[in-house]
């Protein structure tokens, strides 16, 4: 049965995005040190956990502004084949064409999680982001998992996952 999962990475203060969406300092981990896209041959245990994220997910779902940020992953995510279900207000133009199938959900974050669901085949959906999608999973209560990959780092400002609340 499918879970619905959300793994990200968070800085020490908060933050899942610095200033001008940069990601950056906080998913660098993941490719670091021996196995890295430099040329490395064993990979690390940070990739390791990449790796097993790949092997048990069946569909995404991410955002609007994250596709577009990303140019759609110019066609094919690095989950390759994975359909990835795009909560959006309207279809683009032109779709990059690659490994990646994307079907642009306008009816609610219910409707995406259904989708994605169905066209999982048993694995599980992962919730890539944005801040905005997660919250929105989070809030409808479907969400079955939440990993977080706490990076030290301080950003100092950018978006935030969860809000931090003044006690006075």
């Amino acid at each position: 049965m499918s879970k619905v999962l959300i793994q990200m990475s968070m800085s020490l203060d908060g933050y899942v995005a610095g200033p001008n969406d940069n990601v950056l300092p906080l998913h660098e981990w993941m490719f670091a040190g021996p196995g890295s896209p430099l040329g490395e041959e064993l990979p690390t245990p940070d990739q390791q956990i990449f790796n097993e994220l790949r092997a048990v997910t069946g569909a995404m779902i991410c955002g609007r502004r994250l596709y577009d940020i990303t140019h759609g992953w110019n066609g094919s995510t690095p989950f390759g084949a994975v359909p990835v279900f795009v909560l959006s207000r309207s279809v683009p133009a032109a779709i990059p064409s690659g490994t990646t199938s994307f079907t642009f959900v306008t009816g609610g974050i219910v409707s995406a999680v259904a989708q994605a669901k169905d066209a999982a085949g048993g694995k599980d959906v992962y919730v890539v982001g944005g801040a905005s999608i997660d919250q929105q999973v989070l809030d409808a209560n479907l969400v079955d998992e939440l990993r977080v990959d706490l990076v030290p780092v301080l950003l100092g400002r950018g978006i935030r996952l969860f809000e931090i609340v003044s006690w006075h």
